[in-house]
């Protein structure tokens, strides 16, 4: 392989994970901007109540032998 072809990977290379960087960048730029709005801040409440729901739903028993137990203390 000669120098010039190793150039171009490498440049290839450095240019195509910059873009990466520049893209997840502005993609976290904008998810924090839905998360600051009201609508955001009303949609991630009510998927935190949805998901805790479920939760308490699927560890019944264990939530209240963890109460029992922490009765007893």
């Amino acid at each position: 392989m000669s120098e010039r072809e190793n150039y171009q990977r490498k440049y290839y290379r450095t240019k195509t994970l910059q873009k990466l960087r520049n893209k997840v960048r502005n993609l976290e730029a904008t998810l924090q901007m839905f998360r600051d709005s009201p609508e955001g801040v009303q949609y991630f409440e009510r998927k935190t109540k949805e998901y805790q729901k479920l939760y308490r739903e699927k560890n019944a028993e264990r939530i209240k032998e963890y109460q029992r137990n922490y009765a007893t203390l």
